[in-house]
C-alpha cells in the first residue's frame, strides 16, 4: 500500500513578525561589530570637535592680530601730518609675524617689516623680507605681486634697473594691469625702448581708461587716427 505524503506547510509570517525579525538582524549586526563602529564614530566627533576648535581659534588670532596690525600701522602711516615713527612700526609689524604668523594679518604684516625698511632708507633689507615672502607664500598670487612691485621700487631705490623690470613685470603678470605696468612703461622710455614704452602706455590707456595713470599714458602716446585724409607719400605718382 503507497504511503501518503503529507503536505509541507510553509509558516506565513506577519507584516510585524517580518519588521522584528529585519531589527533583530541589524541589532546582530551592530552588537557584532559595535567596537568598530564605536571608533568610528568617535573619530568622526573628535575630528568634527578639533575642527570647530581650531577655526575658533582661528578667528580668535585673526581678531587679534588684526588690532597688533591697526596699531603698528599707525606708527608706519599716522595721517594727519603726523610724521611716522618707523623703528617703533617696524617693531610692531614683527610682534604681529611673531605671534600671530599664521594669519592674513601676519602675512600681511610680514611684506610692511619690507615697506618699513625701504621707507628707513635700507631696500637690501627691504629686499631680503621681499624675497623671503615670495618663498613662503608662493601659492598667493595677489598677496605675490603687490610684493613684486614694491620689490620693483626697492630695486630702483638700490639702482638696479634691469632687476626692477624683472620685478615689475611679474607683478604685472600676477595683477594685471596697474601701477606696475605704468613704471615699466616709465623704465622703458628712460632707457630709449620706445616700442615697449608706448606698448605698455596703450595697455593703460586701454585697460584703465579713467584712471590717473591713463592720463599720463595719453601724453605719451602719438595723437589718435581720426580718420583724417593721409598725405600723399613722396614721389608717389598717380596712376
Amino acid at each position: 500500500m503507497a504511503k501518503i505524503k503529507k503536505k509541507t506547510t510553509k509558516t506565513m509570517l506577519s507584516p510585524e513578525d517580518e519588521i522584528k525579525g529585519i531589527s533583530q538582524t541589524i541589532a546582530d549586526y551592530y552588537h557584532a561589530y559595535r567596537q568598530q563602529a564605536n571608533i568610528a564614530l568617535m573619530l568622526v566627533v573628535l575630528v568634527l570637535i578639533a575642527m570647530t576648535v581650531y577655526w575658533l581659534v582661528q578667528a580668535g588670532n585673526e581678531k587679534k592680530s588684526g588690532q597688533l596690525f591697526t596699531a603698528a600701522y599707525d606708527a608706519y602711516d599716522p595721517g594727519g601730518g603726523a610724521q611716522p615713527n618707523h623703528p617703533l612700526a617696524l617693531q610692531r609689524f614683527q610682534d604681529v609675524v611673531k605671534q600671530y604668523g599664521g594669519t592674513t594679518n601676519g602675512a600681511i604684516a610680514e611684506i610692511y617689516i619690507g615697506n618699513t625698511y625701504a621707507s628707513m632708507g635700507q631696500p637690501d633689507a627691504a629686499l631680503k623680507e621681499y624675497e623671503a615672502f615670495t618663498k613662503k607664500h608662493a601659492g598667493e598670487n595677489f598677496l605675490l605681486g603687490m610684493v613684486y612691485q614694491r620689490m620693483g621700487y626697492a630695486y630702483l631705490a638700490a639702482g638696479k634697473g634691469d632687476e626692477a623690470i624683472k620685478a615689475f613685470s611679474k607683478a604685472e603678470t600676477l595683477v594685471g594691469t596697474g601701477a606696475a605696468t605704468l613704471e615699466l612703461a616709465r623704465l622703458y622710455d628712460r632707457s630709449g625702448n620706445s616700442q615697449e614704452a608706448l606698448s605698455k602706455y596703450k595697455v593703460i590707456s586701454d585697460d584703465l581708461p579713467s584712471s590717473a595713470w591713463a592720463s599720463e599714458a595719453r601724453t605719451k602716446l602719438p595723437p589718435p587716427d581720426l580718420g583724417q585724409e593721409k598725405p600723399a607719400q613722396p614721389g608717389a605718382a598717380a596712376k
